[in-house]
């Protein structure tokens, strides 16, 4: 059986928040901490507040900035989760054996919460404070409000990059059963892009483990700069072929409106590893 989320952080005292600038929990069993990162000179909750400065100039990074405030998991997400029992790629999912769920760049949270209704427990990455803190902020109305889960959801302040946060967490590689990606390629710099397909299948269990992918924005040239930067499917394609498998590529018939007529759906299983 897989590990799952340590349970020193299901004990963290929800009514005493302030005992850590960056440490707590805000309704069982959720939590939000923070991991070191080597490189303490950057200032990753200005980098976040001027990054949205940065997607004001053009109309295509104002959409994107306002496709973020839209205070929901996206419709195109829903609709496939919704179909998880009846897809064959989701049947490994299914067993009594907890499944655990990624989603690097988690912004407020929204498909967090989304796997954890799902059974997934969950776990978000965001670099910067500002966007944990909204996570927190968000998903705690939302429970408040009466949303159910069925597992435990997380949110780590942490550079995906890294390895520390699995250290803390004690989870190892290739554990992931389902990761998701929407915008988080994109935000970053295109030559990051080898590394992020590396980083993807390093997390993935091999065999069962899905990928799924809104890829967006289909419509932007790549020249075009960014964020978001302009991306293809024959992009996702070369970055995913080595190690995973495309099972599902389909126009969703509902998604954000900044992505409507372009979007695509990708949902890519992970290759067995050979054993030496």
């Amino acid at each position: 059986m897989l590990p799952l989320l340590p349970t020193f952080l299901l004990r963290l005292n929800p009514s005493n928040p302030s005992n850590h600038p960056t440490t707590h929990l805000f309704l069982p069993p959720y939590h939000t901490m923070a991991i070191p990162r080597s490189d303490e000179k950057l200032d990753y909750d200005n980098l976040f507040d001027t990054a949205e400065d940065i997607l004001r100039p053009s109309e295509a990074r104002e959409l994107f900035r306002k496709h973020f405030l839209s205070l929901c998991a996206s419709p195109a997400l829903v609709d496939l989760m919704a179909q998880k029992e009846t897809l064959p790629i989701f049947q490994a999912h299914s067993s009594a054996t907890p499944k655990r769920a990624l989603v690097p760049g988690c912004d407020r949270g929204y498909d967090a919460l989304l796997f954890a209704q799902h059974g997934y427990e969950t776990v978000g990455v965001e670099i910067s404070g500002s966007a944990v803190r909204e996570a927190k902020k968000w998903t705690g109305q939302q429970i408040a409000a009466g949303q159910k889960t069925l597992s435990p959801m997380g949110f780590i302040l942490a550079d995906f990059f890294e390895d520390e946060w699995l250290k803390v967490l004690g989870i190892g590689k290739e554990q992931f059963d389902l990761v998701y990606d929407y915008a988080f390629l994109v935000a970053m710099n295109p030559t990051m892009r080898k590394k992020w397909a590396k980083r993807m299948a390093d997390h993935i269990t091999p065999g069962s483990g899905l990928l799924v992918c809104l890829e967006y924005p289909l419509f932007r040239p790549p020249e075009s700069g960014g964020p978001p930067h302009g991306i293809t499917s024959s992009d996702y394609d070369a970055l995913l072929r080595e190690n995973f498998e495309k099972e599902m590529h389909y126009m969703p018939k509902r998604t954000h409106k900044v992505g409507e007529g372009s979007d695509m759906v990708s949902v890519w299983r992970r290759k067995e590893v050979a054993k030496l």
